[in-house]
């Protein structure tokens, strides 16, 4: 109730407001709220003012923060923004857009999926650890208050879980398998190697040597007497508690109201109407469209055989296979300044902020696929593009550079960078993104290979359609698991055609779990791609020999992440204007 007053009484003073700053004002809020709530995504945007919190889980908390959102809802809706600018009705129209997409998944309190071994909160621990600045006395302080405060953070986890367990919305027993394992993983490191106590054993100059001792203290008695307790408290709990409660099917419409979940996840990570069935059939005519692509690079070389024995004979003969985790990551950062200097062929704007390329950290390096972090918003830390470098010898080269195309450049950081760099917006936009555009664009970034000059031969271009492959095959098995009840067998065997190069057997069984831990999060990829490319022909055929590649990628970017609806509205007016000059 006193919530609710204080929210009436914001919106009697607001009203006296021009609408403009009205709306300013609340993004803000909203923004800062997001902050509050989600302290590990300050952390990682550069935001210190929440360093020493985490994020609460419990059921209690989850409900504050929906009906926190009502109250943003509310607050914008009464504005009109009809006499605003373009801009300023497309802030307030994504802002709706994005609490609504909110309000959605809330109601299917997606939190009581916290055990979780592929986005569980647990795994959120080294890396926002990694992330924090260890410069001065105050960082130093804010890692050890974080450190101590795990085992509340661990209790909520174990409340969110126990609300699960009481509605009967569980993880897979599979997936609960699999988190226990990380769990022993990470609490079986001692003091002396955890990545956690990192910053404890190279501490800065400006920092005195008796702050550093006190500092090395505090924190080895955390990590000892508050983290691994806490974790050995939720190991426990997962594995005698939650463990035998869960169910041996994997697909999300197993449980209670699942499949209307699956439904509202789909619509979110999509941002379409598409539903699992058409996704479901869209992804295998992509499969056998790039099948026959593959076969006929497998002709152009004069290879009779089928595609697994061109993966076993051709791509992994020794001339492309790699022989260190170091081997791995020189031929990456290659590729990556290959195609930094071609880039302004292409774009018209490229970011400020610089990437670096670097293995995937030990205690995921198995089960994590390659993945790209950003740059803080402040500036403060560059983005990195985490690269599997695992059993190197089972690798291939040629799929190298599509993936640097994807992850890196002018894949996701070019496109995440220029979003946080973007002028004059609200910062909820300059962080904020749509799976379906962030990852459809770094989809579509691997097409530009060719005009890039990275895909010199038919086996780095037999390498893009490797990769291109398995995000076809997403579509298929996402929805074959989660719809169509699936068993985990039948999933992997429809991932097979994605292997080779770097794409290994194991990392398809990999790729699998994370479907089933994550639904419909893998939609996106090829939903997205093929979006931005029918947008791409739109123009083409529409501007002939006035289509210039470099503003039409300026049109997609140059707004940061949209629903790909929105995205059409933008592409359209730039082909209007564009054919006016």
């Amino acid at each position: 109730m006193r919530s609710s007053l204080l929210f009436l009484a914001a919106c009697l003073c607001a009203h006296a407001q021009p609408p403009a700053e009205r709306l300013a004002r609340l993004y803000q809020d909203y923004f800062d709220f997001g902050m509050r709530q989600s302290p590990e995504r300050a952390t990682s945007a550069g935001i210190k003012t929440y360093n020493s919190l985490w994020s609460d889980y419990s059921p209690a908390a989850e409900e504050r923060r929906k009906l926190a959102l009502l109250e943003f809802q509310k607050a914008a809706q009464v504005v009109d923004a009809s006499g605003l600018p373009e801009a300023d009705r497309l802030n307030q129209r994504l802002f709706l857009y994005e609490i609504e997409a909110r309000l959605r998944v809330a109601d299917t309190r997606p939190y009581l999926f916290s055990i979780n071994h592929f986005a569980g909160p647990h795994l959120a621990v080294s890396e926002t650890i990694r992330q924090m600045p260890a410069r001065d006395l105050a960082d130093y302080e804010a890692i050890v208050a974080r450190l101590e405060a795990l085992p509340k953070y661990a209790e909520s986890v174990i409340a969110a879980a126990g609300e699960g367990l009481k509605r009967k919305v569980l993880a897979p027993k599979l997936t609960a398998e699999l988190m226990v394992r990380q769990l022993d993983a990470q609490m079986r490191v001692s003091a002396d190697e955890t990545p956690l106590l990192a910053p404890f054993r190279n501490f800065p100059q400006s920092i005195p040597e008796a702050d550093r001792a006190r500092l090395r203290a505090r924190a080895e008695a955390a990590y000892t007497g508050r983290f691994q307790p806490a974790w050995r408290k939720l190991r426990e709990y997962v594995s005698n508690t939650y463990l035998p409660a869960t169910r041996a099917t994997i697909g999300l419409s197993e449980n209670f109201n699942g499949a209307e979940m699956y439904r509202i996840y789909v619509r979110n990570s999509t941002t379409t109407r598409l539903t699992p069935a058409e996704i479901h059939e869209t992804g295998l005519r992509e499969m056998k469209r790039i099948q026959d692509e593959m076969a006929a690079i497998r002709k152009e070389l004069n290879f009779t055989g089928s595609a697994e024995e061109f993966d076993a004979k051709v791509l992994g003969s020794p001339r492309f296979r790699f022989h260190s985790e170091g081997e791995i990551l020189v031929h990456g950062r290659d590729i990556a300044k290959r195609i930094d200097p071609e880039l302004p062929r292409l774009f018209k704007v490229l970011p400020r902020m610089p990437y670096g390329v670097r293995a995937i950290p030990p205690d995921r390096a198995r089960t994590a696929a390659p993945n790209y972090q950003p740059p803080a918003l402040d500036g403060s830390r560059a983005g990195f593009f985490y690269l599997r470098t695992v059993d190197p010898e089972t690798q291939s080269s040629c799929c190298m550079a599509a993936l640097i195309l994807h992850e890196a450049a002018p894949g996701h950081h070019l496109q995440i960078a220029l979003a946080r760099e973007m002028p004059n917006v609200p910062a909820f936009r300059r962080l904020g993104g749509y799976t379906a555009f962030t990852e459809g664009w770094g989809l579509y970034a691997e097409t530009l290979g060719g005009e890039l000059g990275v895909y010199d031969t038919p086996y780095e271009r037999y390498g893009k359609l490797q990769q291109e492959i398995m995000r076809a095959a997403r579509l298929v098995v996402d929805t074959g698991i989660h719809t169509l009840g699936w068993s985990r067998e039948k999933a992997v065997e429809a991932m097979l055609p994605s292997r080779g190069g770097w794409i290994t057997s194991d990392f398809l069984s990999s790729e699998v779990d994370r479907y089933i831990a994550n639904p419909s999060q893998a939609l996106a990829y090829k939903i997205g791609g093929l979006k931005i490319e029918e947008l791409r022909h739109k123009a083409e055929a529409a501007l002939g020999a006035r289509f210039d590649v470099r503003d039409f990628h300026d049109a997609v970017l140059r707004n940061g992440a949209l629903p790909l609806d929105v995205l059409e509205e933008q592409i359209d007016a730039y082909i209007a204007a564009a054919g006016q000059r």
